[in-house]
């Protein structure tokens, strides 16, 4: 409207200048001479402005440069080495920056056969702040894959997954579901998929779980997975534990037939049975579409010390109730559902069938006051990580590095580099610091050597030395 040629009944004719309030009133240059805001309601139009569209820019189609394998292999060194300055080691190297952890290894491997021999099994892995028990976590969750089990793993804390939330633990599983043989996270649809895929995988299965929730979810998405929409969402949210209400659910599913219940998901901290129940349930229909089974992983199992008391009663049931699960079909299992406490509306079993194909891992802290784990577990179920690396492997993780960080940013190769590996391995050994510091450490010191020509590494060391060990 700016620039249009107006008459006002009092002013008579101007052109707009500007506009105010939203375009509820306007200045306006009358041909009198009289330069007034007045409300655009009182305007009229005699020749509306021309307005011109500014040219579009021509926007140059942008040219994708092909990379030689050797600059994909920098590109990926330097990400590493970006990742390595804070600590932490990416996924996609977790195998090739882990050292020392042959006994740790064995005993996931063995856990896995047991899995197959037995029906389920559970480990504990102990570790303090910093010594590698999320780096362990994924590297058993790439070892499970492997060994093609689908892996659920989450981390838990007070505020979005609380120790004693059975329904946001079990939510944030199934969020963060893995599969050997898909890149989809985070959905059941690859399994649902892949039984309805194969009639002699379907047929059978669902004679099997017939008046579960299971037949309702499988069933119904059957009829569902060719139309997406709200009703698919909501079957899926549904099974997967997100917060739905039932009966919304109910209305858009197209079986409702008694043979294919909808039943509500508790959101109670004393609803362990349901949320084993399921996951139980999905474990040993994994088996059946051909998996190996499920492997849950419960990394920060330390937060159950910061709840209260009744906090910690429901968080203990929750997870005797997952150990119970994993090992009630061993001859060794040293509980029984008579030590576990059932939801006290609609409870359910805890197990779905007597074998539910679960491998069940946590991650704690021995100096946070944790769950009883040692009272129902054997020796060789807990997995203690060692707080330092001998000699060999430490050196063996140094030149690793090293290497990385050559390839990262293309230096030559030289020897002093390697120094590093013993003055870190006194501070280690004098527990001056953890694993975690290690690694940032000896990153930290391959920059200064790279980026000051008059640094070495011999030098760093020496301060080293000096500044932690009190040496010269």
């Amino acid at each position: 409207m700016i620039g249009s040629i107006v008459t006002h009944p009092v002013f008579g004719r101007g052109l707009i200048l500007e506009l105010r309030n939203a375009g509820r009133d306007a200045t306006v240059r009358f041909d009198n001479g009289i330069r007034a805001v007045v409300q655009t309601n009182m305007l009229t139009v005699v020749e509306a402005a021309k307005t011109t569209a500014p040219p579009r820019p021509i926007i140059q189609p942008r040219v994708e440069v092909a990379r030689t394998p050797e600059q994909e292999q920098r590109i990926s060194a330097r990400r590493t080495i970006e990742a390595l300055r804070y600590g932490v080691v990416p996924h996609k190297r977790i195998r090739e920056l882990s050292a020392g952890l042959e006994a740790e290894r064995a005993s996931l491997h063995q856990a896995f056969d047991n899995v197959a021999e037995h029906g389920g099994d559970v480990r504990v892995i102990l570790g303090e702040y910093g010594q590698g028990k999320s780096h362990f976590f994924e590297l058993a969750a790439q070892e499970a894959l492997e060994k093609n089990f689908l892996v659920a793993q989450t981390s838990l804390d007070l505020r979005e997954v609380p120790p004693n939330r059975p329904q946001r633990i079990y939510n944030s599983l199934i969020r963060n579901l893995r599969y050997p043989d898909s890149t989809d996270v985070g959905t059941l649809v690859p399994l649902f998929d892949r039984i309805l895929s194969d009639a002699h995988i379907y047929a059978p299965l669902m004679e099997k779980i017939k008046g579960t929730e299971f037949s309702a979810a499988l069933y119904n998405y059957s009829l569902l997975r060719e139309k997406p929409g709200e009703a698919l969402d909501s079957l899926l949210d549904w099974i997967s534990g997100e917060k739905v209400y039932i009966s919304a659910v109910r209305r858009a599913m197209p079986a409702k037939q008694k043979e294919f219940p909808l039943r509500a998901l508790s959101m109670m901290t004393t609803s362990a049975d349901q949320y084993c129940y399921l996951l139980s349930g999905l474990g040993w229909i994994a088996q059946q579409a051909g998996y190996a089974g499920l492997a849950l992983l419960l990394d920060e199992s330390e937060h159950y010390s910061l709840l209260n008391e009744r906090g910690q009663e429901r968080a203990d049931n929750f997870f005797r109730a997952l150990m119970y699960t994993a090992l009630a079909s061993r001859a060794d299992c040293k509980l029984s559902e008579a030590q576990l406490q059932h939801h006290t509306q609609n409870s359910m079993p805890f197990r779905f069938q007597d074998r539910s194909q679960l491998l069940v891992m946590f991650a704690v802290t021995p100096s946070a006051s944790t769950f009883d784990y040692q009272r129902w577990l054997r020796d060789d179920q807990i997995i203690k990580l060692t707080t330092s690396l001998d000699a060999a492997a430490l050196d063996d993780l140094m030149a690793r590095l090293y290497v990385l960080h050559r390839q990262a940013y293309g230096y030559e190769r030289s020897e002093q580099f390697l120094d590093v590996s013993q003055g870190l391995l006194e501070c280690l050994e004098g527990r001056l610091i953890n694993l975690r510091q290690t690694i940032r450490l000896a990153t930290e010191i391959y920059d200064l050597c790279f980026a000051h020509v008059d640094y070495s590494a011999t030098q760093a060391v020496s301060e080293l030395r000096k500044v932690m060990l009190g040496r010269f």
